[in-house]
């Protein structure tokens, strides 16, 4: 399902080329997971998608997750996103080299700062910081 939803947000490049070159690249900084990640998918053999992305309202309030070292969402573009989406909240999480935090991770802060946000709808009154699990997780 997420390979229909990934392949239908936008186009992926068609030249096997460019991939080798994203893993060639991944391999220093991730050396088991980047070449896997930046790979070819059945992206690059679908149809273009059909219709434009979604245009979301920039005040729209979102709360974003996002890990310093994570390997598939770099830690540049979700501040880079966050810095364009005035209406948005990061949840940082430092020394941590994950992409998926939320519920899966240990981590309290990360854990009760999503919980808060889903129970009652408002956004932290500033940006979050979290440091990760405590060891023995």
């Amino acid at each position: 399902m997420q390979t229909a939803i990934l392949c239908g947000d936008a186009a992926a490049p068609r030249d096997p080329e460019v991939y080798w070159r994203d893993v060639q690249r991944s391999r220093e900084r991730h050396p088991l997971m980047g070449p896997f990640t930046h790979d070819i998918t059945p992206c690059a053999f679908w149809d273009r998608p059909r219709e434009r992305p979604t245009a979301v309202r920039r005040d729209f309030p979102a709360l974003m997750v996002n890990a310093t070292g994570d390997p598939r969402t770099i830690y540049a573009g979700a501040s880079a996103m966050h810095a364009a989406w005035p209406g948005s909240r990061l949840v940082t999480v430092t020394g941590s080299d994950r992409h998926g935090l939320y519920g899966a991770y240990g981590d309290d802060c990360v854990d009760s700062t999503v919980n808060a946000y889903l129970r009652t709808g408002r956004l932290p009154s500033a940006d979050v910081t979290c440091s990760g699990p405590r060891s023995g997780r």
